[in-house]
């Protein structure tokens, strides 16, 4: 599968899921022309839909952009699982890296850095015990790991687990990340013989994603942004958290509001101040 024809599956199935979680089911649903990504055929009613990520612009230590780390962490992260299956003995042992200042390898090192980590964690394998142990400097023949990791966490835990990292970010948005966000949809014109144009803003499961229950009173602060929305083709946004199942809308006429609040373990919850 190209990267294409996964980035549309991926928003065929964030817009799905929107659709559970507004608790609409469509009569039918089609890919459009670009404009628009879909249309939407509901009680004789035709949309059409735009979809579009949310990812933040900040950045964490060291200066590296969260998404881009992201990006990085997921390719080693796949290499290491396709290696990972040469050494059965490390499918009991879980590992947690954490790296210094959250920078990775460049793309031409992932191979070997995979490589290093795969070989120190059998090389430690008859020490590991349920009990978690941490290493913070390594022998020389591992100069990635010397490099990049600020320390390691090896335990046995009986099982088959994955290895993970750490990541933290701020939670937050700001009216210029979400501007950048949607400005090259809002230059698209208006689809033809359509009920209503709807733009979906989808922040999905990637840490360079969260807002939070960011209040949406913070969203009519943006006074830039929300007077470009007025002049756009689009009769209604939603910024759909897929983590929380909880959308905020704006519609011509209209504020932001929350017209799904988030649903947690506990319940619903509203968003935050």
């Amino acid at each position: 599968m190209n990267n294409e024809q996964k980035h549309k599956d991926e928003e065929l199935l964030y817009l799905e899921q929107f659709f559970k979680t507004m608790k609409i089911t469509p009569e039918h649903i089609e890919r459009g022309e670009d404009p628009p990504d879909f249309y939407v055929v509901n009680r004789s009613k035709r949309n059409a839909i735009e979809v579009t990520e949310y990812h933040s612009m900040r950045k964490g230590p060291g200066d590296h952009a969260w998404r881009a780390v992201e990006e990085e962490w997921q390719s080693i992260k796949g290499l290491f699982i396709k290696k990972r299956k040469r050494y059965p003995k490390l499918d009991d042992v879980h590992g947690f890296l954490s790296f210094r200042e959250f920078k990775m390898p460049p793309a031409n090192k992932h191979g070997q850095f995979v490589t290093e980590l795969l070989e120190f964690g059998i090389s430690q394998y008859k020490t590991l015990t349920e009990e978690r142990s941490s290493f913070d400097s390594f022998p020389s023949n591992y100069p990635l790991l010397n490099k990049y990791l600020k320390k390691i966490h090896l335990q046995n835990v009986n099982c088959y687990m994955t290895w993970d990292r750490d990541s933290a970010t701020f939670v937050g948005i700001s009216e210029k990340e979400l501007e950048k966000c949607v400005s090259k949809k809002l230059k698209k014109p208006r689809p033809q013989q359509i009920t209503e144009n709807w733009l979906l803003i989808v922040s999905g499961t990637a840490m360079s994603q969260q807002i939070g229950l960011t209040h949406c009173e913070k969203f009519n602060g943006f006074a830039r942004l929300n007077s470009r929305l007025e002049k756009s083709s689009f009769d209604k946004i939603f910024f759909f958290q897929y983590v929380w199942g909880r959308v905020l809308c704006w519609s011509q006429n209209k504020q932001w509001e929350e017209v799904k609040p988030a649903r947690t373990a506990r319940g619903i919850v509203r968003g935050l101040q």
